[in-house]
Order: structure tokens, then C-alpha cells, then sequence
């Protein structure tokens, strides 16, 4: 290989660590200015954070639990990616998966382990898949962006699973919840970390990513598909079917969120609570463009926010910060990816003034 070729597969494979520590700078520096206004000093926030995320076995074990959903969340962001098209919807289909891999877990709970826990898991994706196919064909069919439609079929999801879930789903109860699934379908801990237990939904997760890193890379398929996400007409003229591949991704993409909240009930709660997500599909957009959608390098930003998410409580009991300051500093991390460019160009001196707008503002054109 020629050293031209060398330094574009170097760049290929160092851009998402550089948009990590641009990301990771900007919520340093934000950090930094939420502790002085919250009369806090930078370290013991800093400190603090450590602590609420992995400074003991509990507290890692509970950021390891959290990493499952986020990576297989930004795994389905980051696949969809691959193929122009912008799955939103990830939070709704991650609470249909849940729903539906409690309710078959209840309803099949004749069946042996060895075909009950399987096929918990399929149910789930399955239903994460079926709820991504009304976008996918309203955009193929009608012109609908998907980033609108799968954003508003979001809330379709969760107030249609709560409906369920406060009646012919729900335990009798007014705790909007399932009865707990039986135990053929619960996935037990692999070994424990202080007093909670680890499964192999971590595990999982992170073979999810890198199978799909292989397949992306390391495959005629793989091939195909990054070719219609970089060019559609020259892939299409070289007879690579977009569409298709628009779909196959796309699908899988909502298989990959049901299959997110199906493992959250089978190696977490046990059963369906209403609105048990705290945003995980919400942060697995964060968690994709963190690392530039390149799935090999998600683990670290999944354990990343995993780590921010179970921190939040800690802030609170250790140095009297709310919990939202966390929010805050997602929102500062993926602001940061987005204008990382601007950033780049800024600092290059790339950006030149084109001229005043017709108010007399001036216009930056790069």
C-alpha cells in the first residue's frame, strides 16, 4: 500500500477519536464552568463523577448495565447512518422491543428455557423492526423524511405502550407495569461486581458492534452499503440496489433498538415498567456521532454516557448538584460534534468574510 493510502486509512481510523476529544474537551471546559457557578470546585466535580460512575463495584456494575442500550442504540443510529437515512426513532422502538419481549416471555411461558430466552430476545427485535417499517416506507414511498416520522411515531410508541401496559398487558395493578417474566426467560448474572450481578447483555452488545464493524468493512456486502451511503447515484449505476439496502438497514436498525429493550427486561428489570426508559434512544444519537458513527469505536462512547447516566445520583448525595447537570453535558457533547467542523475551520482560517447581509450583520461563508 502506498504511503498516500496509509494516511487515508489512518485518518479513517483516528477521525473518530479526534471528534471524541473535541467532544470530550467541550464538556471539560463545561464542567469546569457549571462547578464555579454551582460554587463547586472543578476537581471534587470531577472527583465526584469518577466516583458515581466507576469508583466502586456497584457503581461500575451500574455503568456497565447502562452501556448495553446506549451502544446498541448508537449501533442503530450508526447503521442506519451508514445508508443516509436518520433513525430517530430509536427510544419508540426500544419500548415496543421491551413491551413485546415481556409480553411473549408471559405468554410463552410453557416453553423450555432453551427456546423461551431465544425467542424473548427475537420478540423484542422483531418488534423494534416492525415499528421501524412505517417510516422506512413512508419515506420510500411518499417522500416523508424519516427524521419527522420517526421522531412523532416516538410518542405514538410510548403512549400506545402505556395503554397496554395500564390494560390488557399490565399486572392488574395501577403500577403500570407487566407481570415479572418467568424465570426461563431471565437472563442471571455471569459473575458479580460488589452487590449487583453482571449478565451477558454487555457482552452482547459489544459483540453486536463488532460484527458489524467486520461486516461493514471486511465484506462485499459492507462494501455495498458504504457505497450507496457515499454516492447513491454511482452506486446505482454500478448496480448496487440503494433502496434495498436502504431497507435492509433500515429494519435493522429498528431490530437492533427492540433488541436494546428486550435485553433490558430479560437481564434488568423483569418486567415492563411504564416509561422505564430514561432516554436511552435519545442517547444512542449522541452515542453514534460521538465516535463519528463508526461502530468499532461506540464501546468507548457508550461507556462514556453509561458512565455520565449513573453518575447523576451521586452528583446529587456528594455535592448537592442536580442531577440535570448530566443532561446539560450530553447536550454540550453532541453541540460540540456538530459545529466540530466550524470549530476546524475557524482554527484553520478557512472562514473568510464574503460580505454583509442586506441588515448590515456580517455573513461568514467558508
Amino acid at each position: 500500500m502506498s504511503l498516500e493510502g496509509l494516511r487515508r486509512r489512518a485518518g479513517t481510523v483516528l477521525q473518530p477519536a479526534g471528534v471524541l476529544l473535541t467532544a470530550l474537551g467541550a464538556g471539560s471546559v463545561l464542567c469546569f464552568a457549571l462547578a464555579f457557578a454551582a460554587g463547586v470546585k472543578p476537581l471534587e466535580l470531577a472527583a465526584a463523577l469518577w466516583e458515581g460512575a466507576w469508583g466502586s463495584p456497584d457503581a461500575a456494575a451500574t455503568s456497565l448495565a447502562k452501556t448495553t442500550p446506549l451502544l446498541l442504540n448508537g449501533l442503530a443510529v450508526t447503521l442506519a447512518y451508514q445508508v443516509r437515512l436518520l433513525n430517530i426513532g430509536c427510544e419508540g422502538q426500544l419500548t415496543l422491543g421491551a413491551l413485546a419481549a415481556a409480553a411473549f416471555a408471559n405468554a410463552a411461558s410453557f416453553l423450555p428455557p432453551f427456546l423461551l430466552l431465544p425467542l424473548t430476545v427475537l420478540a423484542g427485535a422483531a418488534a423494534g423492526a416492525l415499528w421501524a417499517l412505517p417510516p422506512l416506507w413512508l419515506r420510500q414511498r411518499r417522500g416523508v423524511h424519516e427524521v419527522i416520522s420517526t421522531l412523532l411515531l416516538n410518542y405514538v410508541a410510548i403512549y400506545l405502550a402505556e395503554y397496554l401496559v395500564l390494560g390488557p398487558l399490565g399486572d392488574g395493578t395501577a403500577m403500570g407495569r407487566t407481570p415479572e417474566i418467568p424465570s426461563g426467560a431471565a437472563w442471571g448474572p455471569l459473575w458479580h461486581f460488589g452487590t449487583q450481578g453482571i449478565t451477558a447483555a454487555p457482552i452482547t452488545a459489544l459483540a453486536a458492534a463488532v460484527l458489524a464493524q467486520v461486516w461493514l468493512s471486511g465484506t462485499v456486502w459492507g462494501y455495498e452499503v458504504r457505497a450507496t451511503g457515499s454516492n447513491p447515484d454511482a452506486a446505482r449505476a454500478a448496480g448496487i440496489s440503494v433502496e434495498a439496502w436502504q431497507r435492509r438497514l433500515f429494519l435493522l436498525s429498528g431490530a437492533l433498538a427492540g433488541l436494546a429493550g428486550a435485553l433490558e427486561i430479560v437481564a434488568v428489570h423483569h418486567r415492563f415498567y411504564r416509561a422505564f426508559s430514561p432516554g436511552y434512544g435519545f442517547d444512542g444519537i449522541t452515542a453514534a456521532f460521538l465516535v463519528n458513527t463508526v461502530s468499532a469505536w461506540l464501546p468507548l462512547s457508550g461507556l462514556l454516557l453509561a458512565g455520565l447516566r449513573a453518575a447523576d445520583k451521586w452528583l446529587q448525595m456528594a455535592l448537592g448538584v442536580s442531577p440535570s447537570v448530566i443532561l446539560v453535558i450530553q447536550a454540550t457533547l453532541l453541540l460540540s460534534v456538530a459545529c466540530r467542523e466550524g470549530f476546524q475551520a475557524v482554527l484553520r482560517g478557512k472562514w473568510k468574510r464574503a460580505g454583509k447581509s442586506r441588515g448590515g450583520s456580517p455573513m461568514l461563508l467558508r
